[in-house]
């Protein structure tokens, strides 16, 4: 084990470890970290400060890969993150590449985080809720309990998905997503005010949303829309850092953005047949 203030120590004599807790040789552990009972901490992992990790969290473990050939790869996790009981992260697969926690972040019970995932700042991951290989998480995102996330899929920023929900394309950002497939329903507004961004900031993100939902244009044409009519020099910094961040996310987009919306029809159909 290595860390800051406790390298070589035995683990039953550092401050913050459980003695049951099992951490591996290359993992390093960050100043005010606190590791709960039957923890299991191995291959190379990078833990910044002050994280705190409940109950059985694995972190570290090999990918569920078949292309993993033992290559050398590692978790790096930020600083001030809760991981809850029986959270597993996994390493990469692929030779130098990491599985990356940001900071802050708020992680429910039995989340599995899996390899080459990418999770931003500040995000809740609500219990149960399964990541696949190589997704990304933007920073503020919240996905709820009991949630797929297919392989290579991005979640924006200040996004907000639903629980029980099936995600296979990638949801941009600011908008609220939910159902079995995942459908957009309309923008994150509550998640919008709580990070600080004005109504008069808000206001072009809503006309944005309109042509890219409520229009009869292809995506494309709407972001070129947003791009010719919305994102003029006028605009204020605030609100066009998020258009500028929307239109990014949706023309980098290599799953596909999530165009559905309306009502989820399994959802319904279930409930007809109560």
């Amino acid at each position: 084990m290595r860390g800051a203030g406790h390298r070589g120590a035995p683990v039953t004599s550092v401050p913050g470890i459980h003695p049951t807790a099992l951490v591996g040789p290359e993992v390093s552990l960050g100043d005010g970290s606190e590791v709960g009972p039957f923890c299991h901490f191995e291959g190379r992992v990078t833990v910044g400060p002050r994280n705190r990790f409940a109950t059985g969290v694995a972190a570290g473990g090999p990918p569920m890969d078949r292309k993993y050939q033992g290559e050398e790869t590692e978790v790096c996790i930020g600083s001030d993150n809760v991981f809850h009981e029986y959270t597993t992260v996994h390493r990469a697969s692929g030779m130098g590449n990491s599985t990356v926690i940001g900071d802050g972040n708020f992680i429910m019970a039995y989340v599995h985080i899996a390899h080459n995932c990418r999770v931003g700042n500040g995000c809740v991951i609500t219990s149960a809720a399964q990541l696949g290989g190589h997704v990304k998480v933007g920073n503020g995102a919240n996905v709820g309990g009991l949630t797929g996330v297919h392989q290579f899929c991005r979640i924006g920023s200040l996004a907000m998905v639903g629980a029980c929900s099936f995600v296979n394309k990638d949801i941009p950002p600011f908008v609220l997503a939910a159902g079995r497939p995942c459908r957009v329903r309309g923008l994150n507004v509550v998640g919008l005010k709580r990070a600080g961004l004005s109504p008069a900031a808000s206001a072009p993100l809503k006309a944005a949303f309109r042509l890219v939902y409520r229009s009869s244009l292809t995506l494309s044409a709407a972001l070129d829309r947003i791009e010719l009519e919305l994102l003029g020099p006028a605009l204020p910094g605030q609100g066009r850092e998020q258009l500028e961040e929307l239109v990014s996310f949706c023309r980098s987009s290599v799953r596909g953005i999530e165009l559905r919306t309306g009502p989820d029809r399994e959802y319904a159909t279930e409930q007809e047949d109560e």
